[in-house]
């Protein structure tokens, strides 16, 4: 059975850099179309100017050499639950940092919080990623909400903090939108 791999790229640009960073983006989509490769790039952006990762790319293809700070690896999806493409809503992207040998602790600890979200009103579905070479974040969890609203009020339930505590992992989560497809 083929794997289902994506490329998934999270830079580091400051909110005075949006429009150099998004003319960048824009060149490379244009020079991939041309050179023939998929043209299958989505672009969120976090909807906080605050977190570390502002901006995620998600493409089929390796996207583009840049002037940003970039974090690009390929990842297989291990985990898939609901409707995490559907449009609307917004999207939680969690890089975590998981060292080489913890996969199935992770993957236990990740479970017990999806389970606390996944009956939430407003979640809308997820998809776990696992890299399959080097990688400074070792799994990417991508999950739609139907707003920022209901995830928040989820994220807020005892039984998430809960569960959420129970793992050590450096994790760099944000809410994003697509402004880009």
């Amino acid at each position: 059975m083929p794997h289902d791999l994506r490329l998934i790229n999270a830079f580091e640009v400051s909110p005075e850099a949006d429009e150099a960073f998004l003319a960048d983006w824009e060149r490379a989509r244009e020079s991939l179309a041309i050179q023939g490769g998929s043209g299958a790039i989505a672009l969120f952006r976090a909807l906080r100017s605050d977190v570390d990762l502002r901006f995620v790319d998600i493409a089929r293809v390796d996207a583009f050499e840049e002037r940003f700070a970039s974090h690009p690896s390929l990842y297989e999806v291990v985990y898939e639950d609901g409707t995490p493409d559907r449009e609307g809503g917004v999207v939680l992207i969690n890089h975590v940092e998981v060292p080489a040998g913890e996969d199935a602790r992770f993957m236990a600890a990740r479970e017990h919080a999806r389970e606390a979200l996944a009956s939430e009103r407003g979640y809308l579905g997820t998809r776990l990623h696992r890299s399959v070479g080097a990688a400074d974040f070792r799994f990417v969890d991508f999950a739609r909400w139907s707003s920022p609203l209901m995830f928040s009020r989820a994220v807020q339930r005892p039984e998430f903090k809960q569960a959420g505590s129970a793992t050590s992992y450096a994790a760099h989560p944000a809410l994003y939108t697509v402004i880009r497809d």
